[in-house]
């Protein structure tokens, strides 16, 4: 019985706390939005990706995503929507740094999260 109530109050707190939206990887919650939209819009385009992300300074990130069957490597760097130089309905804003990640922005649904192409 104390096992069970342990499981049943790790499943409140685990529930509370993403209900608070507390990251635990201390990332910003827009760098793991744009890790899940941006793996998911890759993978269904170029099937299945591994993303990664990494903190540059305060105000950058880096995400990476990886599609090893193909040998393509995407890097995009990651801002809030808030510094985006135009509007974007999301909480993030991308910039591609590589040509497989420029290539990509506009290739299926990854177009429609107006990634940057100029910048990187």
């Amino acid at each position: 019985m104390k096992k069970i109530m342990s499981v049943a109050l790790l499943v409140v707190a685990v529930g509370a706390a993403v209900g608070m939206n507390v990251n635990w990887s201390g990332e910003p919650d827009y760098i793991q939005s744009a890790e899940a939209r941006v793996g998911s819009y890759l993978t269904s385009d170029y099937g299945r990706v591994a993303c990664n992300s990494k903190k540059i300074d305060d105000q950058r990130w880096e995400l990476g995503c990886t599609n090893q069957a193909k040998s393509k490597t995407f890097q995009f760097a990651v801002f809030s929507a808030d510094q985006a130089p135009y509007g974007v309905s999301r909480p993030f804003y991308l910039e591609a740094i590589n040509d497989d990640a420029k290539q990509s922005a506009e290739q299926g649904l990854m177009r429609y999260l107006q990634i940057n192409t100029k910048a990187g």
